[in-house]
């Protein structure tokens, strides 16, 4: 496959599952965002791959010294551990851990960018922008994975058609659960922060799950189905909590007036 044909197949099998979702979740907000605050919170997504790619390693090193002793964090490097690596106990830590960093990526893009501006008025306003943190970041996530099988085109396929099945959804359904402390907290400022770490928790907790599941159906593809159903399952939540959110903005208006 010729170079410019490898990039193409990156970009278009990278960004477009992401992207279909991220208008499938703007359609149903019946407010919806300016399109410049979404493109901005699109890219912090983007750029938070690098962080949680750092945080990620950093991690992994530790982690390693924990189950084997002192180890330089070059060695650490070279070996590249995943979650194999690791002894039993500490691969569970590994798994809540490194989901528990990208979610805090995730939440990261959208906290410091729409929801500290002007266009955070309305209770849904939260869940749209930390969705779309989430897809920004599957979407750079998508195309770097895609690029270790843009050589063989079918290959490329089948690891986009999974991404955009199961990765890409449980970014953004784990995305809409972090948005939705936000969101149920909107009228009630002195809850935010334990909202916030309930709704970070139970995003961990789905997202972890996910990647156990993926990571035991390396030896048993049977497990494949059951990360698929916990996909399924975070998806259900995530619109029950936007429908929920979306009929939150009357109850804060009329809290306010009264």
């Amino acid at each position: 496959m010729s170079l410019s044909l490898s990039i193409t197949v990156v970009v278009a099998l990278g960004f477009a599952p992401p992207l279909l979702w991220l208008w499938f979740w703007l359609k149903e907000d019946a407010r919806p965002e300016p399109r410049k605050e979404i493109m901005i919170v699109f890219l912090a997504g983007m750029a938070m791959v690098l962080v949680a790619y750092i945080a990620q390693a950093l991690a992994a090193w530790l982690l390693l010294i924990i189950d084997r002793g002192s180890i330089s964090l070059s060695e650490s490097l070279a070996m590249r551990p995943s979650y194999q690596t690791y002894s039993a106990s500490v691969r569970i830590i590994a798994i809540i851990g490194f989901a528990l960093i990208e979610e805090l990526a995730k939440f990261g893009a959208a906290f410091f960018t729409a929801l500290h501006s002007k266009y955070f008025d309305e209770p849904v306003d939260a869940m749209i922008y930390v969705m779309t943190a989430s897809l920004g970041f599957a979407a750079l996530e998508n195309a770097l994975f895609i690029s270790q099988a843009a050589h063989q085109i079918q290959e490329a396929l089948v690891v986009g058609a999974f991404r955009f099945a199961n990765a890409v959804l449980i970014h953004a359904s784990t995305g809409a659960i972090i948005g939705a402390g936000f969101a149920f907290s909107f009228c009630k400022q002195g809850s935010r922060v334990g909202y916030a770490l309930l709704s970070l928790g139970a995003a961990t907790a789905v997202h972890g799950i996910y990647n156990f599941f993926v990571l035991a159906g390396l030896d048993n593809p049977a497990y494949q189905s059951r990360a698929t159903i916990t996909v399924i399952g975070g998806a259900v939540i995530a619109l029950l909590l936007f429908e929920r959110a979306q009929r939150l903005r009357a109850r804060c208006e009329n809290e306010i007036i009264a």
